[in-house]
């Protein structure tokens, strides 16, 4: 879940501006013992951030946001010789490339997972229409494979667009919102199946829409037996959760 805490201390890190990272008074309050402080502490700050954050993070609008879910390709399975220790070091390494390469297309983290980083481009980080939001997350995301592919850090990239709440914890004594709504559900069970070193989305989506547009203004679409070539188009296993029945994966030599 998104943590501000920890958003500032990412976003500080690695040289990112936003009013998280200016914000003192939250994280001052935070330390305290005091449950009251606290809770005030959380919807003061909010308000200090801005309009956007008020509304999404504390009154819960929705908001139309692009997704990615980034993880190194076949983790466990290559590295199970690893350490605590020196996973830990492998991790840092990782972030230290793939966190700065977010910030630059104004993405900002939801969630680390071990390997995995759950990332969004949208309100209230970043504001702009459907196609700017995937188009963001798509330069995002073609910049991560290249810089890693290749290396133990190669990725494997899930895309998906949606409606989602950033849920606040009603005690009002965490600063951490859930995000939650159907795309980030679809997004984890599309990351389960993705394809390494290629861009992963379903099929029928507004990220296919963008993909198709973007091929389609470079190349003309070769079809072989109705199947468009540049989209490779793989069947769906059943996922709880999933109606799409066909996912589409996309190389960078594609777009």
């Amino acid at each position: 879940m998104a943590n501000l805490n920890l958003i500032k201390r990412f976003n500080q890190q690695y040289g990112k501006q936003s009013p998280i990272r200016r914000e003192t008074k939250l994280f001052a309050l935070t330390e305290s013992l005091d449950p009251q402080k606290i809770q005030k502490a959380l919807p003061d700050s909010l308000a200090k951030l801005g309009l956007d954050y008020t509304i999404y993070f504390d009154m819960g609008l929705e908001a139309d946001v692009a997704l990615l879910f980034i993880d190194v390709c076949n983790f466990s399975s290559r590295f199970s010789d690893l350490d605590g220790e020196d996973i830990g070091i492998f991790f840092d390494a990782y972030y230290d490339i793939v966190i700065p390469i977010i910030y630059k297309y104004s993405g900002e983290i939801d969630k680390i997972i071990g390997d995995g980083i759950i990332c969004v481009f949208g309100l209230p980080y970043i504001d702009g229409d459907e196609e700017d939001l995937i188009n963001q997350a798509n330069n995002c995301a073609k910049e991560i494979i290249k810089s890693t592919k290749g290396t133990k850090f190669s990725s494997k990239i899930a895309a998906h667009y949606g409606t989602i709440n950033y849920f606040k914890n009603k005690s009002g004594l965490y600063t951490e919102f859930t995000m939650i709504g159907k795309p980030l559900t679809e997004l984890f069970r599309l990351e389960s199946i993705s394809i390494n070193e290629r861009i992963n989305y379903y099929q029928d989506t507004k990220v296919k829409e963008y993909y198709t547009k973007l091929i389609q203004g470079k190349i003309n679409l070769n079809t072989i037996s109705g199947k468009e070539w540049s989209h490779r188009t793989h069947t769906l296993p059943p996922l709880q959760g999933v109606d799409y029945k066909l996912f589409n994966s996309i190389t960078l030599k594609d777009i």
